[in-house]
């Protein structure tokens, strides 16, 4: 180990909130968090499925004020 933290590229930052891959209706106002992170979920699942990359790590965002976002995540490709 040399103590040094990966270089992984960040390929995007994604709202989960913005994503609607299916039709949640009543329940994504009841689940919020749930419909986010299944939304997430095939979000990931999907760019996989493209080639672009291989493997990827999600986290939480970090705004400008240094608190996370529970909705705001950064997407990076694995080396």
């Amino acid at each position: 180990m040399t103590g040094e933290e990966p270089t992984d590229e960040l390929l995007e930052i994604v709202d989960a909130s913005d994503l609607r891959t299916l039709r949640w209706g009543l329940l994504r106002v009841m689940f919020p968090r749930f419909a986010e992170r299944v939304e997430l979920e095939r979000h990931v699942s999907a760019l996989l499925a493209t080639g672009r990359c291989h493997a990827v790590r999600t986290q939480q965002h970090r705004q400008d004020d240094g608190q996370l976002s529970a909705h705001i995540f950064d997407i990076y490709r694995l080396d």
